[in-house]
């Protein structure tokens, strides 16, 4: 799944599409990223309904996830539920967005068990770099990479409704 920000979905229609053609979702990460809880309930409702009308304008449907920038959460929740999204918390961090070297995003991954979530980001080439070993890395353990229940927020097998 791939989130965007910053009002890329608005900049970017070709690359939501792009995703949605590859199988991907599309969910909601905010319009510029900022501090959400830091804003007031009427900001709040600006960064998600401006992402999700920018998603959907570009052919990403109508995103029902929500992972909140720095993973900070309040009443953002209720103006989450407002627009029908199910928020997305995650259990480990990758340090991907802080130059995490290869090793360090493998062995971040290595600690995953069964249902959890690990913040990762497309733009970093040390993630990208990672993932044939992270697939080594899970299937060794007998997991496999997941996906999001909208339900839930948390992470099922591929294979789930």
């Amino acid at each position: 799944m791939r989130r965007w920000r910053h009002g890329r979905a608005a900049a970017n229609p070709a690359l939501v599409e792009a995703q949605v053609d590859a199988g991907m979702w599309v969910g909601n990460h905010s319009y510029s990223h900022p501090h959400m809880t830091e804003l007031t309930p009427s900001e709040m409702d600006s960064e998600i309904s401006r992402t999700q009308e920018a998603i959907a304008a570009a052919g990403g449907g109508t995103p029902d996830l929500f992972r909140p920038p720095y993973g900070e959460t309040n009443a953002l929740q209720a103006v989450e539920a407002a627009h029908g999204l199910t928020e997305i918390l995650w259990d480990v961090d990758s340090q991907d967005w802080d130059n995490a070297t290869v090793d360090q995003i493998v062995q971040a991954n290595a600690t995953l068990t069964d249902g959890q979530v690990i913040l990762m980001h497309d733009w970093p080439p040390n993630t990208l770099e990672a993932i044939p070993r992270i697939a080594e890395t899970l299937q060794a353990k007998g997991l496999c990479p997941g996906k999001i229940s909208p339900r839930t927020g948390r992470a099922v097998s591929p294979n789930a409704e």
